[in-house]
């Protein structure tokens, strides 16, 4: 057969295979928007706060939302606190999520504060505070503190160096670190949450209102150790157990005491509390003692041994609550242990005992 007929048949049979062969699928463009887009990172402040001016006809209301917060950041970066300010209230004017409010509303405590203005801008960095997260949430109660003349558990130095520019616009000083037997709201304690360690306070807690009562708990493990070291590692190990565990903002009680007597700052006081469940804990002060005060056979052969409060452990009780009572004139028969207030066991016999006794003074 000759040479070229060869070939046009090889062609054919060719075609033939690539017809017999499915076609393959059509690549459906799915519907989804581009992502936004960030300004190159070689544009200098004032070049990017263009850049997102030249976008914003372009963009989805919600990168909008976005965009303006971003703008009202770059301006404060940019020393112009009323330029951020507006910014940040154009932002409101859209539709945020919690985040992105409490990102306004930092933003316009921290224009404030450029401006020289802190009793103005503590107002709105107190509305934003529970709605933060991250760094914002040490940065935010640093300046508060500072303004407010408090003093500051926070990892102080990595803060001050990123805040310095607001205190010093604002003609403020820095807060004091809150050490051992300072005071917070007028309340004396041992060992402050920096020196124990603790885990800065997450996003979902509310404010605590006024306080008018007291409540009792003991933290149901067992424990005897006496030295500081060992109270530390007991107390990481329930603020673990509670943020991890349990998925609460922070330890859910302001107060716990050591075995030795040291009172141990948990919760910050301005935030409610989460130790005596639902709405018991509006305006109530959880305070914790150390130790397994009732038996739990169920939980194993550690938990069968019920432990009673130290003397020390009372001692400490008794002046912690009447510090509390008298700063917030609290009345004695406020004074409750938790089994008063929801059906459990907690705090044990021991405190439900002394509680009783208490509130009938």
């Amino acid at each position: 057969m000759p040479r070229r007929l060869l070939a046009l048949l090889g062609c054919g049979l060719l075609l033939l295979a690539s017809c017999a062969m499915p076609a393959p699928p059509r690549q459906v463009p799915l519907g989804l928007d581009p992502p936004v887009q960030s300004p190159p990172g070689d544009l200098s402040v004032t070049e990017r706060v263009r850049w997102w001016e030249e976008q914003l006809p372009r963009l989805a209301p919600s990168d909008r939302v976005e965009a303006r917060l971003l703008m009202g950041e770059l301006h404060l970066e940019a020393g112009q606190p009323d330029s951020a300010r507006l910014a940040f209230y154009e932002a409101k004017g859209g539709n945020l999520s919690a985040t992105e409010l409490g990102r306004a509303e930092r933003g316009i405590g921290l224009s404030y504060f450029l401006q020289g203005k802190p009793t103005a801008g503590v107002t709105h960095l107190e509305r934003a505070l529970p709605n933060l997260e991250g760094p914002a949430v040490d940065e935010t109660e640093y300046l508060l503190a500072a303004a407010k003349g408090a003093s500051f558990a926070g990892p102080s130095n990595a803060v001050s160096e990123r805040m310095g520019v607001y205190l010093s616009a604002a003609h403020l000083g820095a807060p004091g670190e809150a050490d051992a037997a300072t005071p917070t709201n007028g309340i004396p304690f041992d060992v402050s949450r920096r020196q124990w360690g603790a885990t800065s306070m997450h996003s979902n807690w509310d404010r605590m209102t006024t306080p008018y009562r007291i409540t009792v708990h003991h933290t149901a493990e067992p424990f005897s150790g006496t030295s500081l070291s060992s109270n530390i590692a007991e107390v990481r190990d329930v603020q673990k157990q509670h943020m991890n565990g349990e998925g609460m903002a922070d330890i859910g009680y302001h107060f716990l005491l050591g075995h030795d007597g040291r009172i141990f700052q948990g919760r910050p006081l301005y935030a409610q509390g989460a130790h005596a469940y639902g709405d018991n804990n509006i305006g109530n002060i959880g305070i914790c003692l150390l130790g397994n005060f009732v038996a739990q056979p169920d939980r194993g052969l550690a938990y069968t041994k019920v432990q009673a409060p130290t003397v020390k452990q009372m001692e400490a009780l008794e002046r912690l609550v009447s510090e509390l009572r008298a700063e917030y004139s609290i009345d004695p028969s406020q004074v409750w242990g938790h089994q008063h207030l929801k059906a459990t066991e907690c705090p044990g016999p021991h405190l439900a005992t002394w509680a009783t006794r208490y509130r009938s003074k």
